[in-house]
């Protein structure tokens, strides 16, 4: 008996967000289980090739902005050429392309939209996702389900104006064989930050608690695209709080996060704004206690085995790094079978791709 197709409309299947990584992730462990095709708007890269692979066809149309109206047509002419019974939707441009691509169609696949965004403040998005966003809030009563990737971000939507009563939310997930669970604790804590410089990932409040906390016998591994001495912004803050490179190792764009995870104690995140942080679901996966902000799922992520604070507070994040190295090391190996036990129960990438393909049963 032949498997069901499933088709994936994504806006672009290029880049190493979490969309695109969610997208992988599903295709590579439901496809003893479905046929998958990829069509991406705009373009695919050599990052998802293994994943592509996997596929029994994929395409890129190279939608532009300019050419939406061709891209339009070739969508709908592909989707009419496959047949599918069930289309999942990964990104704004993707759900609002599809769901106007299948409009008059004959044999109208049913569509499931998926949400990988924070929408924390519409007015400061790009004037392509603000006419992405419009379209979507008009044509969101259209699909047969919306999925989110976070609680906050259903909340958020739901806020704008989308409106479909099958609204739910399935977490990112990760393979948990790729994150070993971290057993040793260093001499000198090391606390870990990863995120590329970006004022999202609230850079100046990082700096800010490292010093305060220069006297402290910790140490900071600081991982992400720009984090480095060479970057002048960076370099600035370095010297605003008189930092020492002894203490806080700038690390810069690294590949091998599982191995990152393995030389740090505790994880820190700053973000002033996030959807669903996978670095979380990804440090405590490997044992790591989270000392995050408040920003996005970040609460239901991290619950009561690390510590929240609220965002752009310094003070309440060296305090929270202060109250996580004073534990004794016995506290501290409870906690790592606890954080790794959290990820095994709820964002594991067998539990997220079931939920996936019971919204997908459900559309038949």
């Amino acid at each position: 008996m032949s498997k069901p197709l499933m088709v994936h409309v994504i806006t672009n299947f290029a880049g190493v967000g979490g969309a695109e990584m969610m997208l992988s992730r599903v295709i590579q462990y439901t496809e003893g289980q479905y046929q998958h095709v990829v069509i991406a708007l705009m373009k695919t890269s050599e990052v998802y090739q293994s994943t592509l692979d996997r596929c029994r066809s994929y395409y890129a149309l190279g939608w532009n902005g300019f050419n939406t109206v061709g891209t339009l047509k070739k969508l709908r002419a592909l989707l009419q050429d496959l047949q599918p019974e069930t289309v999942q939707c990964w990104m704004y441009h993707a759900n609002a392309l599809t769901s106007l691509s299948v409009l008059g169609l004959k044999q109208k696949p049913k569509v499931v939209w998926g949400i990988h965004h924070s929408l924390a403040s519409p007015k400061d998005e790009s004037i392509s996702t603000k006419i992405a966003l419009g379209l979507s809030k008009i044509l969101s009563k259209q699909p047969i389900a919306i999925v989110y990737c976070a609680h906050s971000s259903l909340k958020q939507h739901q806020a704008f104006g989308f409106q479909n009563p099958n609204s739910q939310v399935i977490a990112n997930g990760v393979f948990l064989d790729q994150f070993q669970l971290n057993s040793e604790l260093h001499q000198l804590t090391s606390i870990g930050f990863a995120g590329r410089y970006h004022p999202a990932k609230g850079y100046p409040y990082l700096f800010e608690t490292m010093g305060l906390l220069k006297e402290q016998n910790i140490i900071f591994k600081i991982a992400g695209g720009g984090a480095s001495l060479d970057n002048p912004e960076v370099n600035a803050l370095f010297k605003q709080y008189g930092l020492d490179e002894s203490k806080v190792h700038l690390l810069d764009q690294i590949s091998d996060m599982p191995s990152f995870y393995q030389s740090i104690d505790a994880f820190l995140m700053t973000s002033i704004t996030e959807g669903f942080p996978n670095v979380l679901v990804e440090a405590m996966a490997s044992g790591l206690p989270c000392i995050s902000t408040d920003v996005g799922d970040a609460q239901y992520i991290v619950q009561d085995l690390g510590a929240i604070v609220p965002p752009r507070n310094a003070q309440a994040l060296a305090e929270a790094i202060l109250d996580y190295a004073q534990k004794t090391e016995a506290e501290k190996c409870v906690l790592k079978q606890a954080v790794r036990q959290r990820v095994e129960q709820n964002f594991s990438i067998e539990t997220v791709s079931e939920q996936y393909m019971q919204v997908w049963r459900l559309a038949k």
